[in-house]
C-alpha cells in the first residue's frame, strides 16, 4: 500500500522521526527537508507558553535557576 502524507511544515520533523522508528515503514524517495523549529517562536506563539517563558527567564536573570534531571531507573 502506497499513502502520501501532507504535513504542515512545523510537524515535518516529529513526523519523519516517527515514521523512521516504526519498522514496518519504508520511506522511498528523498524526503523534503523540514525547516528547523524555532522553538523560541513556538512558545512564543501562545500566550500561556509566553508568560512561563518570560517568566522562566526573569529567574534565570535573578539567578533563581532550577535544575531537573530523570531518575536512573528512568533512564534504562
Amino acid at each position: 500500500m502506497r499513502i502520501t502524507l501532507e504535513v504542515p511544515e512545523h510537524r515535518a520533523a516529529f513526523t519523519l522521526e516517527l515514521l523512521r522508528s516504526l519498522p514496518f515503514v519504508t520511506l522511498r524517495g528523498q524526503a523534503a527537508k523540514a525547516a528547523p523549529l524555532d522553538e523560541t517562536a513556538h512558545l512564543l506563539s501562545s500566550p500561556a507558553n509566553a508568560a512561563r517563558l518570560w517568566a522562566a527567564l526573569e529567574r534565570d536573570r535573578l539567578g533563581q535557576r532550577q535544575t531537573h534531571s530523570l531518575p536512573d531507573d528512568l533512564l534504562r
